[in-house]
């Protein structure tokens, strides 16, 4: 059976696919706008607990953005597989920029735009190895998946060239 769980014979289906939902997926996967979805709303939930907690991101977010992302490369559609490995750096980014932006706290108080631009770029080099654990982790997945799932198509290819050409050299 190959890896997304269909059946590529029409006649082996037994009913119909599941219903596709954005945040659950149908048994070929998330899209890889339900993948960037889980991976923003799941970081924002760490990043407002940090916030609450903290008033600046650590370890909560961390955790959750990372996890989030691992989550996201393994339950994505291997057609999907390109948009996700691309997809933490913008998550990051746009969790990020939002938590500077929103929480006073996080800035020391200060109020301009100049202020505001420095300490959100000041979070997003400090939160860098959250980042670059997120972009390891899924390169590393996806590229497994990616090759697994090759080489199941490059065998179940040559296993109906092989049954194709038992066909024609049967006798009738």
């Amino acid at each position: 059976m190959p890896d997304d769980g269909y059946p590529y014979n029409q006649r082996e289906r037994v009913g119909s696919p599941p219903p596709a939902t954005v945040v659950t997926g149908t048994r070929r996967g998330l899209s890889a706008f339900g993948a960037a979805l889980l991976v923003i709303v799941v970081g924002a939930v760490g990043a407002i607990i940090d916030s609450l907690l903290f008033d600046n991101l650590r370890f909560v977010f961390g955790v959750l953005f990372v996890a989030a992302c691992v989550l996201a490369v393994v339950r994505v559609h291997v057609d999907d597989l390109i948009g996700v490995v691309i997809m933490p750096p913008l998550a990051y980014a746009a969790i990020t920029i939002i938590v500077g932006y929103v929480n006073p706290a996080a800035e020391g108080g200060s109020t301009g735009l100049k202020d505001r631009a420095i300490n959100i770029g000041y979070e997003m080099i400090l939160h860098a190895p959250v980042l670059l654990a997120a972009v390891i982790l899924v390169a590393v997945l996806a590229a497994f998946r990616g090759r697994r799932v090759q080489v199941a198509r490059r065998e179940r290819q040559r296993s109906l060239a092989q049954s194709a050409a038992a066909r024609r050299r049967r006798p009738i």
